[in-house]
């Protein structure tokens, strides 16, 4: 879902997550692809604008790229304890890519232990065992907190052994019919869409999207495209079938 709609519904989920980062308690966010993990979780962020010692991370499969990554983040928070230890100097990017993953490892558990935070950690899927253990020490540091968000339960690979316990879970569902109405309304308009003949178009796009609100957002994108219209008439098929290879194709690659 894009970060430009507003995220509707989903009064619960936002008032959960939020006490989840203020409290600095450890959650899973889940829901299928185009649910609105990201949406929420950019959402809340945005709320809590003043909140301080929070670093959001987009998950790689590979450790050290992970590794990598949540130090830059740290870096650019201005994690003392991590700035102290790393004396990574003005070039950021030159001193990360001198740095092993042990090395690394090393830093940010002593780093992060001496200055805990909440770490996001967005899309996770097929966790490694390495990936666990790095993440397992992080866990249990008394003052930390790890979001994550994943599809489901099967995608977390070895990251299960952490997110177990039902109460740690928070499954972002469908929207409902009148909030799928509302989105697919909004969308609409954003993307001038209301030249063409829309009635039809939004019958199908609402029924086959059943509530997942990346669906319907990218089915509206695709329709400012020439190759998917026809005059004032949208061509629904082909635009069903690319939107359903693309949240296939973006299972596959995570």
């Amino acid at each position: 879902m894009e970060p430009a709609f507003p995220l509707l519904g989903a009064f619960g989920e936002r008032e959960r997550l939020k006490a989840a980062i203020k409290n600095r308690e450890s959650l899973l966010i889940t829901g299928s692809g185009g649910a609105g993990k990201t949406a929420l979780i950019k959402s809340v962020i945005a709320e809590l604008h003043n909140v301080r010692e929070l670093v959001q991370v987009q998950y790689s499969s590979s450790l050290h790229q992970l590794l990598v990554d949540l130090a830059r983040c740290l870096l650019a928070a201005k994690h003392r304890a991590l700035r102290r230890r790393a004396k990574a100097g003005p070039d950021v990017e030159k001193w990360l890519s001198k740095q092993t993953s042990v090395h690394l490892k090393g830093l940010l558990w002593t780093s992060l232990e001496a200055e805990p935070l909440t770490i996001i950690l967005d899309g996770i899927d097929g966790a490694s065992f390495p990936m666990y253990r790095f993440l397992q020490r992080l866990y249990f540091v008394r003052g930390m907190a790890i979001i994550a968000s994943a599809r489901d339960m099967g995608s977390l690979g070895a990251l299960g052994r952490l997110f177990w316990d039902p109460r740690t879970i928070l499954h972002v569902g469908p929207l409902n019919h009148s909030d799928s109405e509302q989105l697919f309304d909004l969308v609409a308009k954003r993307f001038g869409l209301e030249r063409l003949d829309l009635v039809e178009f939004r019958k199908k796009v609402l029924d086959s999207a059943q509530g997942n609100p990346g669906q319907i957002t990218e089915m509206c994108r695709l329709a400012t495209n020439p190759l998917y219209v026809s005059g004032k008439h949208i061509k629904f098929a082909p635009i069903r079938i690319d939107v359903v290879a693309h949240f296939l194709s973006a299972a596959g690659h995570r």
